[in-house]
């Protein structure tokens, strides 16, 4: 799942780094050509992106099957969560509870669908590689998004909340990120397969668990950041 994220994160920034020189981004006589033709062949070896989020998900499912993955109790209590009166639990007041709670959710947004076209599938969901790649992004942003979280955290207790402000402001940024991908394929993924009454409750639940309860200023956020790495005259993380 780390080979296609990050590769894919170093052609988002190569490309904008491209980008950035403007004309001068295609000339080798600039550092973003050579860098830009480099970071397109992360998303080829080793399995090209799309056979590895393939691999990801039926990996999943074949544990599940075989019986060393429970997917199914976890599963079964987000469908009755869904079919039951919504919660009313709120995030703490604490630093990082509210990002804590939207991870928690969007993991369950990842179970109610993979588990459900698991179900409608069964062993044919390997021909369905269009829902596979939908569960596999969500799946490969939640696991980016905690792994933030619990690094920032860590910085946090190592250094203390102020001296970690742009670490915080990044962590933010990305769960707003991750949130909109995760939302985004989740609805793609339970239009193709799910119909009727099932169709809209799991849509109701996707909404639900892809819910930000106060949602950021990422335009500060990402001011906040920009002026961090101004001052530090470069790449200070």
């Amino acid at each position: 799942m780390m080979k296609v994220h990050s590769s894919e994160v170093l052609q988002y920034v190569t490309d904008e780094g491209v980008q950035l020189y403007g004309g001068m981004g295609f000339s080798a006589d600039a550092p973003m050509e050579r860098a830009y033709r480099d970071a397109r062949i992360a998303r080829i070896y080793e399995g090209t992106n799309e056979i590895n989020r393939m691999l990801a998900v039926g990996t999943m499912a074949r544990r599940a099957m075989g019986g060393k993955l429970d997917l199914m109790t976890p599963g079964a209590q987000i469908t009755q969560e869904l079919m039951g009166p919504p919660s009313f639990d709120m995030p703490g007041s604490e630093l990082f509870d509210m990002e804590k709670w939207v991870i928690n959710n969007l993991k369950k947004a990842v179970l109610m669908v993979a588990g459900q076209s698991a179900m409608v599938f069964g062993p044919k969901l390997s021909e369905e590689q269009e829902i596979m790649m939908n569960s596999a992004d969500m799946l490969i942003e939640v696991y980016v998004a905690e792994s933030v979280l619990l690094r920032t955290a860590k910085l946090v207790s190592q250094r203390g909340e102020a001296a970690c402000a742009a670490q915080i402001a990044m962590t933010k940024v990305y769960i707003e990120h991750a949130v909109d991908i995760i939302e985004k394929n989740g609805k793609t993924a339970i239009n193709s397969f799910a119909y009727g009454d099932m169709q809209r409750i799991m849509n109701m639940g996707l909404k639900r668990y892809c819910k930000i309860p106060q949602s950021y200023n990422t335009k500060e956020l990402r001011r906040q950041i920009a002026d961090a790495m101004i001052e530090g005259e470069g790449y200070i993380f």
